[in-house]
């Protein structure tokens, strides 16, 4: 009975993402723009999924600064981000390369030239901020090989779904998994492989520090870049008011070479922690809130 109710929730899920998808296909993607926004506005008061972690987190991050009323605001804005970004993404069937360059100004392009111009590879790395998604559709127009590390969706229709349309703008996928050797190979090819770097890495992450509380980081980025000695960019997109985006491409991160591995892991996570940092307080209703991304709280604590 377990596995079968399983099986009627998934595709319960399914069959909505892909009815989203089918009726925002047509639509312009200015339309799809404004038509999220209404949609996240409408989740936030009529279906309030994990309202409560959203407030929960954002009364942890910005407490001290905003009043409750403030802190309501903003998680509604969160909201209305969510849903426009969900509705992009299902517009990205009938972007060109040429839209994508179009909807896209780049600050700091020259350090991904930078990151690059050795021949190697690098590693971009983003986080659950603003359309995410987009940044990766932007760099495969620019030439370069582009491939994002991606978790397997339990879901296998939905997993489906989603690599299908990060395929069709340009994207490459790696499955994440103990296997690294796609990672490599693509890395001395000279290509960027993508991957968020706020996702809880459980109590084997290392701790550092993310808006005020400690957070579990996974230690497989710094380490391959430790071990690759390959550089690490950072990458973040802005939503502008007329509906295209500013990208921030952040200078690169190098390992030194008097640091040993450890050094490495904690020096290089705590720099792009605190990049996506920076652009989560200046741009809060970007970030996807609705996460448990304090779940795993470090040793003393849980002591």
């Amino acid at each position: 009975m377990r596995r079968l109710a399983k099986r009627v929730v998934q595709w319960r899920d399914y069959l909505l993402l892909a009815t989203v998808f089918a009726l925002a296909r047509p639509l312009p993607f200015r339309a799809l723009q404004r038509l999220g926004r209404r949609l996240g506005l409408v989740c936030w008061t009529v279906a309030p999924f994990r309202r409560g972690v959203v407030l929960a987190n954002l009364r942890a991050a910005f407490g001290a600064q905003l009043d409750e009323p403030a802190i309501r605001a903003l998680g509604r804005e969160s909201f209305a981000q969510l849903g426009t970004t969900l509705l992009e993404f299902c517009g990205y069937w009938r972007l060109s390369p040429e839209r994508i360059r179009g909807l896209v100004e780049v600050e700091g392009r020259e350090h991904i030239e930078a990151a690059l111009h050795r021949g190697g590879g690098a590693l971009l790395v983003s986080g659950h901020f603003g359309n995410w998604e987009l940044l990766g559709a932007w760099l495969a127009t620019q030439g370069r090989a582009v491939k994002f590390l991606v978790k397997t969706q339990s879901n296998e229709r939905v997993d489906r779904l989603q690599n299908d349309v990060r395929r069709r703008a340009g994207v490459g996928i790696i499955r994440a998994g103990p296997s690294v050797k796609d990672v490599v190979r693509t890395l001395r090819g000279g290509g960027l492989v993508g991957l968020l770097g706020d996702q809880d890495a459980g109590a084997g992450g290392v701790f550092v520090d993310f808006l005020g509380r400690p957070a579990s980081v996974f230690r497989g980025t710094a380490s391959l870049a430790w071990r690759l000695r390959c550089p690490i960019v950072t990458g973040f997109l802005v939503r502008r008011p007329d509906g295209g985006f500013r990208a921030t491409i952040g200078a690169p991160l190098r390992i030194d070479p008097a640091w040993d591995e450890e050094t490495a892991i904690r020096a290089i996570t705590e720099l792009h922690t605190q990049r996506l940092e920076a652009m989560v307080r200046s741009h809060p209703d970007h970030y996807f809130w609705v996460h448990r991304r304090w779940k795993t709280r470090p040793p003393e604590e849980t002591a």
